[in-house]
């Protein structure tokens, strides 16, 4: 979400924006219970009064504004393209949909929907902010510092357009220009959150680590609002403070402020501190609260690094509670692969209903993996009959296949499988077991090569191909894959320990020293490591 804690714009001419709602922070939630903070009134007034095609925007924009007020952002979404196929040369109405956009977490979607409102009046301050700041978090600097330049021409004065050049000059390592836009908006607004962190990341970046938090602790930090919370912990992270850490997320946790990315950083440093329990509970939460598929994906990385049975047959129970069905989904996936069938069992059956469909051929492979080979075959094509691309009814049909000695379909449930989910590690494993079957080492070599690629961070490819490699002699190529994963997670301390393995097995002294300094540096480093590739957050809530 957008980065912005004041109106855009107090005196926009066309529209106005509240200080609650959009501009609220990504992990602090909406703190207004309207989505719309542009002010829809006078440009629907304006419109004509007869039956027309503006009328019936106008009442399709007053619609979708309403059903996005109670939630139903779908509904919404639909109501104002309808309108904006009617009237698309009103700002207002591309403002909306960027707003419900936002709401729906789609930055994206938000930044075309205000830069068309800016294809349509290129003076407009409201869009203008908008696109200067989501175009910073999308990526599209160039474009989001020209807009901040334009408000700032309209608007000497304007902070929102000082703050997305504050954070462009961050970004760009720029740190004293970001330290005088920094004060220019504290100068114009004591206390100004905004500029507040602009500053204390610029001192930060310096090296003066207690300025920046006497900065963050002054007229702003009274609050300790959530922001201002994730910088202190940003500081700590970079102080390798790990005390100090676990506190900035507890008050943010009290605030009921806790992003997916935050739980995870949350998860990750109370194993580091050997919280077991605790880090299971804050697991638990993140599957409770529901977050993206990658999201979950980091949380099994580091299920596999610090914790071999994460949920017990009674913890299990939680499952019920579990908003998103992939969380169910995808938490009973891992317990599979770890061979934990009861508590995976636990799952299933705790799962609430909406989680029945994704996990019907969970349930297979669960048969399959307890020896019901005929029982997980027979349900795996009732489902495959009704879905033919479900992943999971596939990789049974695939090892029903192997087992029944018939390579070539078996080979082909498991290619199609893989290529209707790329990030599912089992689909890579079971075409290595199939080769492996076969006795064609350079197929193995070319399955797991494409799951090392596709997945680089998944501990359970790293060791079952590293354990292929040993078999095959080869110590260049499991030293290389080490590295290679270990550079993928270089906060992983178990990552680093992995490489120190293979350089002592290839008896490669120069090896063993960099994964060596490379495991000393991870041991005080208190991070959840992006995927490679991933767009750096250079919003308010980045990390320093």
């Amino acid at each position: 979400m957008n980065d912005f804690d004041r109106p855009v714009y107090p005196r926009a001419p066309r529209c106005r924006a509240r200080a609650s709602g959009l501009f609220a922070s990504r992990h602090g939630g909406w703190r207004g219970s309207r989505i719309m903070l542009l002010l829809m009134l006078p440009a629907l007034l304006a419109l004509p009064a007869c039956k027309s095609p503006a009328e019936r925007a106008a009442e399709l924009a007053a619609q979708a504004n309403a059903q996005a007020d109670a939630g139903n952002l779908v509904a919404a979404q639909k109501a104002i393209l309808e309108a904006i196929a009617l009237r698309d040369d009103i700002p207002a109405y591309q403002q909306l949909l960027g707003a419900i956009a936002l709401k729906a977490g789609n930055q994206g979607d938000a930044y075309r929907a205000f830069s068309r409102a800016l294809d349509v009046d290129p003076t407009n301050m409201t869009a203008l902010a908008y696109v200067a700041n989501l175009g910073v978090q999308v990526g599209q600097i160039n474009r989001a510092e020209e807009a901040a330049d334009r408000l700032l021409t309209l608007d000497p004065n304007a902070l929102p357009a000082m703050q997305v050049k504050g954070m462009i000059a961050l970004a760009r390592d720029r740190d004293d220009e970001a330290l005088a836009i920094g004060d220019r908006m504290l100068a114009l607004r004591p206390g100004d959150e905004a500029g507040t962190i602009i500053k204390a990341r610029a001192l930060a970046k310096q090296g003066q680590f207690d300025a920046a938090l006497a900065l963050l602790d002054g007229p702003a930090g009274a609050s300790e609002s959530p922001v201002l919370l994730a910088n202190k912990l940003n500081i700590y992270r970079n102080l390798r403070q790990p005390e100090a850490m676990a506190d900035m997320l507890a008050r943010l946790e009290q605030r009921d402020a806790m992003s997916p990315a935050l739980r995870l950083d949350q998860v990750n440093l109370l194993y580091r501190l050997g919280r077991t329990d605790a880090a299971r509970q804050a697991a638990m939460a993140l599957l409770r609260e529901g977050a993206a598929p990658e999201s979950y994906r980091a949380l099994q990385r580091l299920w596999w690094e610090y914790d071999k049975t994460p949920l017990s047959v009674a913890s299990a129970g939680e499952a019920a509670r579990w908003k998103d069905p992939a969380a169910a989904q995808q938490t009973v996936r891992y317990l599979l692969a770890r061979g934990d069938l009861a508590t995976a069992q636990a799952v299933i059956r705790s799962a609430p209903a909406n989680a029945r469909p994704l996990l019907a051929s969970l349930e297979a492979r669960l048969l399959a993996a307890s020896g019901q080979g005929a029982q997980a075959s027979e349900a795996a094509e009732m489902l495959l009959k009704k879905d033919p691309q479900d992943v999971d009814a596939l990789l049974v049909r695939a090892l029903t296949a192997l087992a029944a000695g018939k390579p070539g379909p078996a080979v082909e449930a498991a290619q199609l499988a893989r290529a209707n989910d790329p990030v599912n590690a089992e689909s890579y494993l079971v075409l290595a077991r199939i080769a492996q079957a076969e006795d064609q080492a350079w197929r193995v070599r070319r399955a797991f090569e494409e799951g090392i690629k596709a997945l680089p961070q998944n501990f359970l490819l790293l060791e079952r191909y590293t354990q292929f490699l040993h078999q095959s002699g080869d110590k260049g190529r499991a030293v290389s894959v080490a590295r290679a994963f270990a550079r993928a997670t270089p906060s992983s301390v178990r990552a680093w320990s992995f490489l120190v393995e293979q350089c002592r097995w290839a008896e490669d002294e120069g090896c063993l020293q960099g994964a060596l300094a490379g495991q000393k540096n991870a041991e005080t480093t208190y991070l959840v490591d992006d995927p490679p590739g991933t767009a750096r957050n250079r919003g308010l809530f980045g990390r320093i």
